[in-house]
């Protein structure tokens, strides 16, 4: 009974075989193999990302009103700059404070998405290293804090709008599908920093400073209208110009400023996506070694 009870036991198990030469992966099958394995752990990752999700309601001293007061204080120097003459951001056609809280509430969403998915994979060590869990599932449950962020961003935007008393465009449904190709970029560019910076932890401190820099040259505080031509060259070629621009001009304004470039913009975000995508089934199987 008990050699029967064992062998149909063994029968039953999984067997996962690992060898030394796996099966080449194309662009395509990197997207294939991450939708089977998101929705093979789905449920466990769910668990993750609600785990991750509550922490940012909860330990906050002043409770759901530092929520809000974080992002204003984060604008509160560039609004003051601007109403002592300091910060001149150009003609913007509507008031400062709603110019500057998009602008650096996109950014911030940028910076989060690629920061945490950079991340996911060194902030939980002993899960990738204890469970079976698919690595590329610590890449997405690191998205909760941008959710977190996006919700909050969207309450006191709404603070802003009626202080200042302007309102949002009748195309302001639309600014969550704008603000989409922002977020791939980020996603894109964390995924391939989260394998990479593994191997090399330096990698992703640098690529942080070197993004933080390019934000002088992408209308997040002011207008990038540059006299040197190097400059404006630069503005007129970095996607992030666009990919910030344009969901605050279409929430705001109603228009999209250069269609052409936004669609090139976009384009380029989830070309990233895929390459980061493919990147990390590429080097996914050197993180164990390393952590």
């Amino acid at each position: 009974m008990a050699n029967n009870l064992e062998g149909d036991l063994r029968s039953r198990t999984l067997v996962r075989t690992y060898t030394a030469m796996g099966p080449s992966l194309s662009p395509l099958s990197s997207l294939r193999q991450a939708a089977g394995e998101l929705y093979w752990s789905r449920h466990v990752l769910w668990h993750l990302f609600k785990r991750d999700f509550v922490v940012g309601f909860r330990q906050k001293l002043l409770g759901y009103l530092w929520i809000v007061l974080v992002p204003l204080i984060g604008i509160a120097s560039f609004v003051f700059m601007y109403s002592t003459g300091i910060l001149n951001p150009g003609d913007i056609g509507y008031p400062y404070p709603v110019f500057v809280f998009i602008g650096t509430t996109l950014w911030a969403i940028f910076i989060t998405a690629m920061g945490n998915v950079a991340n996911g994979l060194i902030g939980n060590t002993d899960l990738v290293m204890r469970t079976n869990i698919p690595k590329i599932g610590f890449a997405v449950t690191g998205l909760a804090p941008l959710c977190y962020s996006i919700i909050v961003g969207f309450v006191v935007l709404a603070i802003v709008m009626m202080t200042v008393r302007v309102l949002p465009s009748p195309w302001a449904m639309l600014y969550p599908v704008a603000m989409l190709p922002i977020i791939v970029l980020g996603v894109g560019m964390g995924l391939i920093l989260s394998v990479v910076g593994v191997i090399a932890r330096d990698v992703t401190g640098m690529v942080t400073t070197l993004i933080n820099l390019v934000m002088y040259v992408t209308p997040v505080i002011y207008e990038t209208k540059f006299a040197h031509p190097l400059l404006q060259f630069i503005v007129r070629w970095n996607p992030l110009t666009y990919l910030v621009d344009t969901p605050r001009s279409l929430f705001v304004l109603g228009r999209v400023p250069d269609p052409l470039a936004f669609t090139l913009s976009t384009l380029f975000a989830f070309v990233v996506f895929w390459i980061g995508m493919h990147t990390f089934y590429i080097i996914k199987d050197k993180v164990s070694e390393r952590l």
